[in-house]
């Protein structure tokens, strides 16, 4: 949830690229050696990445890694046309600050895009969706949508879907919510969610060449 330009669907497939990310250790805990056997979602609200994302998709499928991007499209608590506020002066660092969040800023230009109900999207997709009976799935989940996140995750516990996620990483969590959402386990015989804070913004710049060839976890 909020994928700017796809780094960490990257760091999954193509984990050499990015030697040192945080995130890497916990790939392989959820996923063991088995990345290229992952399904990977991506919601990006930023028109300005379409391009970028649509052609990373391409790179991604012509590997045979399951991926797909969502462009233009805010992840929240409706569906419905949203405000989003893009930074078109901020190329250098690929606009990671655009947000949802209103803010008066006259270095953010704002733009309409549609916006998910993840609630009813991960109950559709993720929870009904059919598996083979010999399967053991695991969901990991990484929120990044500058200060929205506490409220679609909220939303997703109220709704009934939090539960389904056996790893959530975010970064615009507060120690509170996290208190909360361990409260909510410790006192759960069946939801075990782990919601963790994490910052790795590690490479977010880099742009690599679609022709490099992976290696695995």
């Amino acid at each position: 949830m909020g994928t700017n330009i796809g780094i960490q669907i990257r760091k999954l497939y193509e984990p050499n690229l990015f030697p040192g990310a945080r995130i890497l250790p916990l790939f392989r805990k959820i996923f063991g050696n088995h990345s290229n056997e992952v399904c990977s979602i991506g919601f990006e609200a930023n028109p300005f990445h379409d391009s970028y994302l649509k052609e990373f998709e391409q790179y991604c499928l012509k590997r045979k890694w399951r991926v797909k991007i969502f462009t233009s499209t805010a992840v929240s608590i409706v569906s419905a046309n949203l405000t989003f506020y893009t930074q078109p002066r901020n190329i250098k660092t690929n606009q990671l600050g655009a947000t949802l969040e209103n803010r008066s800023n006259a270095r953010m230009k704002p733009v309409t895009v549609p916006s998910i109900d993840m609630v009813s999207w991960f109950r559709t997709n993720v929870l009904e969706r059919k598996y083979s009976k010999d399967s053991t799935t695991k969901v990991m989940m990484k929120s990044d949508i500058e200060g929205h996140d506490q409220v679609v995750l909220t939303a997703m516990i109220l709704g009934g879907v939090y539960c389904s996620i056996d790893l959530i990483y975010a970064e615009h969590v507060s120690k509170e919510f996290i208190k909360a959402t361990e409260i909510l386990s410790y006192n759960s015989r069946t939801c075990q969610t782990k919601l963790i804070y994490m910052d790795d913004e590690s490479y977010y710049k880099y742009r690599f060449p679609f022709n490099i060839t992976n290696n695995n976890l």
